[in-house]
């Protein structure tokens, strides 16, 4: 039980150490992640750290006051999204425990295959502050190791009867031994004391770790992990009641493979932006309902709308003959995408069709940058549109009136309502019609 209490201590400082807040209103389109994009997935971590044994021949409940041991490791993981990742660990140290007049000593070699999670992926959608990321892990692994128990008195070896008593009448761990011959010793001839195959015990690792992101292809880390043999034998000693066990502690750094303009995607962000872009998929109606305030907000303030008859003469044009569309860019951009030429050639065939009707072009930015900065990209963006459909298209410049708006009204407030504001929806031109 203090075992288990020390581990969760361990694991709190550690993760709360590190916690801090996502600001998903601030985040620059390089850093969402896309399912269709690529990044970076593979990474190799090199680690070093002390390893504390917990078993039946050890002196201490929580810390030895000597001979603490270290070991190193190499970690090899595959990133699968943002949030889950395989990894292949190997780590290798040698061990040391003592009790009473007696000690065991030996080392090891562990290969394990790990689930690692990254838990503020999980539940807050990306890295804290861009900078942290907290994971958990869970495996299976083999332990290859060799140990033998020794005399603190002379340092001799120590045969089963220097140790035990044979219980008469019950059963015992050392039944196949020849007490009074056999050495207490794993992974050596128990009577020659030299060296055989190791002792292979299977090994479930669980831990928690935390990444600081230098940059996209350095991380430094802290990781703890709790590694539960499941055998009472690491130090020949087998008849205690639990299995041992033993804690690593490593400090280590992350190459994360592959280019470095590129993100590796365990430091990329949820994109709410792409569960919207869904919607639109499905519903076509939410293309108009985008701009339907815009539209409403110009119809207010029209000058023909003066008069009851002028007002049911608007409302009636309204339902017969209003034409809206939006067009949306990428963070920063101007350029009309491929998806975007399809909604302006459907604008075109509307203006053809209709020789006599005017265009309102408005354009918007979201809330990221200055206020003239971003004036002037809505401005490129609505003469973007505009180029299209005289240039490609033959329609008139004089029937389009241009109103770029920059960041001067959003519609989706990302500030106020992050992290559920969409950036997307203000990165955009609507294109109403306009009723003299």
């Amino acid at each position: 039980m203090k075992r288990i209490l020390l581990f969760i201590i361990t694991l709190v400082v550690i993760k709360s150490g590190a916690y801090s807040q996502i600001d998903f209103g601030n985040l620059e389109e390089y850093q969402l992640y896309r399912p269709d994009s690529t990044y970076n997935v593979w990474s190799v971590t090199v680690g070093y750290g002390p390893v504390i044994y917990y078993t039946d021949v050890i002196d201490h409940t929580i810390f030895p006051q000597s001979n603490l041991k270290f070991g190193p490791t190499v970690q090899v993981a595959r990133q699968f999204g943002r949030s889950w990742a395989i990894e292949g660990q190997f780590l290798m140290a040698d061990m040391y425990g003592q009790k009473y007049q007696r000690y065991f000593k030996g080392d090891f070699r562990e290969a394990s295959l790990n689930v690692k999670a990254y838990l503020n992926q999980l539940i807050m959608g990306g890295p804290m502050r861009d900078k942290w990321n907290i994971y958990g892990k869970l495996g299976l692994g083999m332990n290859f190791f060799r140990s033998a128990q020794f005399s603190q008195i002379d340092d001799l070896p120590l045969f089963v009867s220097d140790v035990y008593t044979i219980p008469s009448g019950y059963p015992t761990s050392y039944a196949d031994w020849d007490w009074d011959n056999d050495l207490l010793v794993k992974g050596y001839d128990r009577q020659t004391f030299e060296k055989t195959s190791r002792q292979r015990e299977l090994v479930l690792p669980i831990g928690l770790g935390v990444r600081y992101r230098l940059n996209n292809s350095f991380d430094l880390g802290v990781e703890t992990s709790m590694r539960n043999l499941l055998a009472d034998n690491l130090d020949v000693d087998m008849t205690g009641a639990d299995n041992d066990s033993y804690m690593y502690t490593s400090f280590s750094v992350t190459y994360k493979i592959g280019r470095r303009n590129r993100r590796h995607s365990s430091w990329t962000y949820k994109d709410f932006n792409l569960d919207y872009q869904r919607q639109r998929a499905r519903d076509p109606m939410i293309a108009r309902l985008d701009s339907l305030r815009q539209q409403l907000d110009h119809l207010a303030a029209s000058d023909s709308v003066v008069s009851d008859t002028t007002t049911i003469h608007s409302e009636k044009v309204i339902r017969r003959e209003t034409f809206t569309a939006s067009v949306f860019f990428g963070f920063d951009r101007s350029d009309i995408t491929q998806r975007s030429h399809r909604t302006i050639a459907g604008v075109a065939r509307y203006m053809k069709d209709n020789p006599d009707v005017k265009i309102l072009i408005r354009g918007y930015t979201d809330d990221r940058g200055s206020y003239e900065y971003n004036l002037g990209l809505s401005e490129r963006r609505c003469q973007a549109v505009v180029d299209v459909l005289v240039k490609d298209y033959g329609i008139d410049e004089s029937r389009f009136v241009v109103e770029p708006k920059g960041k001067e009204i959003l519609l989706s407030d990302t500030r106020r309502l992050a992290p559920r504001g969409v950036h997307l929806v203000n990165r955009r031109v609507d294109i109403i019609q306009i009723f003299e």
